[in-house]
């Protein structure tokens, strides 16, 4: 009852997915490994921002993180890679490629450790 009550007026700490969301999840992680580096960073986003709509968050990933959800424990870091992913996709300039991996590969950590934390 007191479950109920807490979910009725947002008071749960954590939303969490189920393990079978969590297993399609960690399969979009491997397929972008298999991209470069720029093209990681972008599906890496995605993924985040899909894993939070898993949790019952609407909206653009901007319009989400704006909303502060208490299951991100480090908003200003994902704010950050979103930032570093519009860059690449909306901005026409060369990047180095080492930085560019260095970020894919934060992102893809903080993917993994965020889905581990956010699933039953």
């Amino acid at each position: 009852m007191i479950r109920i009550i807490k979910w009725i007026f947002g008071w749960e700490t954590q939303k969490t997915i189920n393990k079978k969301v969590c297993k399609e999840i960690v399969c979009f992680v491997k397929k972008a490994k298999e991209l470069s580096s720029k093209q990681q960073v972008v599906e890496y986003d995605k993924i985040y921002h899909h894993t939070l709509k898993k949790l019952w968050y609407e909206g653009t990933f901007w319009e989400i993180l704006k909303q502060k959800p208490r299951e991100i424990k480090d908003l200003n870091e994902i704010w950050e890679l979103h930032k570093f992913r519009n860059t690449i996709v909306h901005e026409l300039r060369d990047m180095d490629e080492r930085f560019i991996l260095k970020q894919s590969t934060k992102y893809r950590k903080v993917v993994e450790v965020f889905v581990k934390r956010v699933t039953k």
